[in-house]
């Protein structure tokens, strides 16, 4: 992964901002080297009691995010409010079908050489959820095949241990784009938070995984699928 020019990446999120909390820097990293990143967003993350105003904001902060990170294109599935809650209550084939055709930003649209999709180790549910539609539209009968399928964490989930625990075997350094990151999670003020969503843990978490590995900063991955 040395050379990030020539890939092109598909991140997958469950919500918005689950994209950049989980793999800001690598977006960071590949769109600063040359290569091609796009961003398929299922939900907004609206709550029941959420204001038009709220509502909209929310679209507007994921706009202001992917023109700051520069993506290529990105796509919000469900963008309204009545089709934006209960994520793990749809039909998993619907969510496959989606990730592997007919997003603007699919599988099959894209190509992409690499995929970074959510953990299975959160105790929400979506992310849950939408792992597992991941896993089967990413199966190594569809062609093309991407030849790296990564999880990325999402750190307040990977915390509670009765989620199970997110062991990374592969660490991304982030020294050079860790502000950049920041800054667009930055672009998400309405889920900026005093426990796993701010500048501080961010950085925090960064440093940990750095220590992992003797590095700096890094973000950390799990490899489902690594082919040279």
């Amino acid at each position: 992964m040395n050379n990030l020019k020539n890939e092109k990446l598909l991140v997958i999120a469950p919500h918005s901002d689950d994209e950049v909390l989980g793999c800001g820097g690598l977006i960071s990293k590949i769109k600063k080297e040359g290569g091609k990143v796009f961003v398929l967003i299922f939900n907004l993350g609206f709550e029941i009691n959420d204001t038009i105003e709220s509502q909209e904001k929310r679209k507007k902060e994921v706009k202001e995010a992917m023109s700051f990170l520069n993506v290529d294109d990105f796509h919000i599935v469900h963008d309204q409010p009545d089709n934006n809650r209960d994520l793990d209550a749809k039909p998993l084939h619907s969510l496959i079908e989606i990730i592997e055709s007919t997003s603007k930003v699919s599988l099959e649209k894209i190509r992409p050489t690499m995929v970074a999709i959510p953990t299975i180790f959160s105790h929400h549910q979506d992310h849950v959820h939408v792992h597992h539609a991941c896993i089967s539209a990413l199966r190594p009968i569809n062609s093309p095949v991407s030849n790296i399928v990564l999880s990325y964490e999402a750190p307040e989930h990977s915390r509670w241990s009765a989620s199970g625990i997110f062991e990374p075997n592969l660490f991304v350094e982030i020294d050079g784009v860790i502000d950049k990151k920041i800054e667009a999670f930055y672009k998400y003020q309405s889920q900026v938070k005093l426990h796993a969503r701010n500048r501080d843990s961010i950085l925090n978490q960064a440093k940990y995984r750095g220590q992992e590995v003797g590095k700096n900063l890094c973000e950390a991955f799990y490899i489902h699928r690594f082919i040279l």
